[in-house]
């Protein structure tokens, strides 16, 4: 970008140089090439500066874009990680859900009469004296 900066003036006393070569070699008078050379260095430093605000505004879009675009992969991998942790199945477990009914229609139990699962809601521990 250094460059860049000083573009106007590269441009410029580049291109006076040229004019100055070129009109020398067909013969002119001196008077007339520093007018040429002169002439020549304003309009073309006048080109360097438009060149110059060009490529600085072009950069500072690219780098907007690019912080979008960063700010915009950053939103989207905190959604994901936010979707990843909801969970849509419900894991609590009912204190009845033995004598749920699977059909209620037809009065049918989840288990039978004859099997109901243990219900342990206290544990009583007798030591004997005598082991």
């Amino acid at each position: 970008m250094d460059y860049v900066q000083r573009l106007p003036f590269i441009l410029g006393a580049s291109m006076a140089v040229i004019i100055g070569i070129i009109s020398n070699s067909t013969g002119t008078e001196s008077k007339t090439i520093y007018i040429r050379m002169s002439v020549g260095l304003v309009v073309f430093f006048i080109l360097g500066l438009y060149m110059r605000n060009t490529i600085y505004r072009i950069n500072k879009e690219v780098r907007k874009k690019k912080e979008e675009e960063s700010r915009i992969k950053e939103q989207s991998l905190i959604e994901n990680i936010t979707k990843v942790e909801k969970h849509s199945v419900d894991y609590r477990v009912d204190d009845n859900s033995f004598e749920m009914n699977i059909n209620t229609q037809k009065e049918e139990k989840l288990y039978d009469e004859e099997f109901t699962p243990l219900s342990v809601n206290s544990i009583n521990i007798n030591k004997d004296e005598g082991e």
